[in-house]
């Protein structure tokens, strides 16, 4: 009879640490999404132009209810920047933000690896190849002859997703995910090569425009770049909250996975694909943001754990706060865009990952 209380007891403790962790995971996501909002608010008072935080808030209210000013006044001025120029750089921020975090918090758990990305399957260098060739022989892969910014856009999508293709049809003769991630490190490798061999062959201002897309800015972006962005990392991120319980047992193993129902392989070439048209759809518009997705889920898995069902939310609200505060501080220190955002979430981010490893007793894995 005492075992049974002491049993009871025990299963009664269990559960309240169990529902408190929850209660702190889920107020860490409120925490990020909170700390997100305000962000948009500071980020839109930055620029040529000084805007309180207030105003902002009360153009922005103004706007919405359809309140009309006099063409070329000052509330006019206001409203068109604030409205037209700063939010969807913003608002890109943020979903460009979540849609890398999620990338690699599913990409790590997929492969297996700490050290996977949304890159690892050589996205980014397919991308990169893309914007080479639209911008430097004025190949674009579209109907038409005209060389565009949709152009270049496009092209970058097509070509990011070729690496994808490739490791996918790999995927079936791969025994597991280490193999993956070296044909995806092969993969970047080829092309890197076809990278290089069309940049040394152009001129200085093409190469200037490659190099500046090549490592991500959210300058010159419009509320027309956010549509396709947007509904990719919406659905993108559904479909990963859906097969999170599957990436919970696939960190298990492939063959435990295989006991309990799971077809590894079919999960993981499902969620490249998912995770790679994400990917794609953000580096097209703001070139190649690193970091981010490799270091928000560690920071993330570090305060709440790793299961799946909670660090995919989890690090899409930290990865869509971490880029909005660094494209901040990128227009402090610069506001003509001179330090690309790129450069300074590696600057920000990778002392904040270093001071973490060394002070945190568990392994990041």
């Amino acid at each position: 009879m005492e075992t049974d209380t002491s049993r009871i007891i025990s299963d009664t403790d269990l559960s309240d640490t169990y529902k408190k962790y929850t209660h702190k995971r889920i107020l860490f996501i409120i925490f990020c999404i909170i700390t997100a909002v305000i962000a948009i608010g500071v980020s839109i008072t930055i620029g040529g132009r000084d805007i309180s935080f207030t105003e902002v808030y009360h153009i922005l209210y103004n706007h919405l209810i359809g309140v009309d000013y006099p063409v070329g006044s000052s509330e006019w001025m206001d409203d068109q920047i604030v409205w037209n120029l700063r939010l969807p750089r913003s608002i890109f921020a943020l979903i460009a933000g979540a849609a890398l975090a999620v990338g690699g918090a599913v990409m790590q758990s997929v492969m297996k690896n700490p050290l996977a990305d949304p890159y690892t399957t050589g996205v980014s260098s397919g991308a990169c190849f893309g914007v080479a060739v639209a911008l430097a022989l004025g190949i674009v892969a579209t109907s038409g002859s005209q060389m565009d910014q949709y152009g270049v856009i496009i092209n970058a999508f097509i070509f990011a997703l070729i690496p994808v293709a490739i490791i996918i049809l790999l995927s079936p003769r791969s025994r597991s995910p280490a193999t993956l991630i070296l044909a995806g490190v092969a993969v970047s490798y080829l092309f890197n090569a076809l990278n290089t061999i069309v940049l040394i062959s152009t001129d200085s201002e093409t190469l200037a425009s490659v190099y500046q897309w090549q490592i991500g800015s959210l300058a010159d972006l419009s509320w027309d770049d956010l549509l396709l962005v947007t509904l990719i990392t919406v659905a993108g991120t559904i479909c990963a909250l859906a097969v999170s319980k599957k990436l919970n047992l696939l960190l298990l193993g492939d063959d435990s996975a295989k006991s309990l129902g799971l077809d590894a392989n079919s999960l993981r070439i499902v969620c490249l694909l998912i995770l790679s048209l994400m990917t794609a759809a953000v580096i097209s518009y703001a070139g190649v943001i690193g970091f981010i997705g490799l270091i928000s889920p560690h920071i993330v898995r570090l305060i709440i754990g790793s299961d799946n069902r909670y660090l995919i939310p989890a690090a899409a609200a930290f990865g869509a706060t971490f880029l909005i505060i660094a494209d901040i501080v990128s227009r402090i220190v610069s506001d003509i865009n001179a330090v690309p955002v790129g450069i300074m979430i590696s600057f920000i981010g990778a002392p904040i990952f270093l001071y973490l490893v060394v002070k945190n007793k568990r392994s990041l894995w």
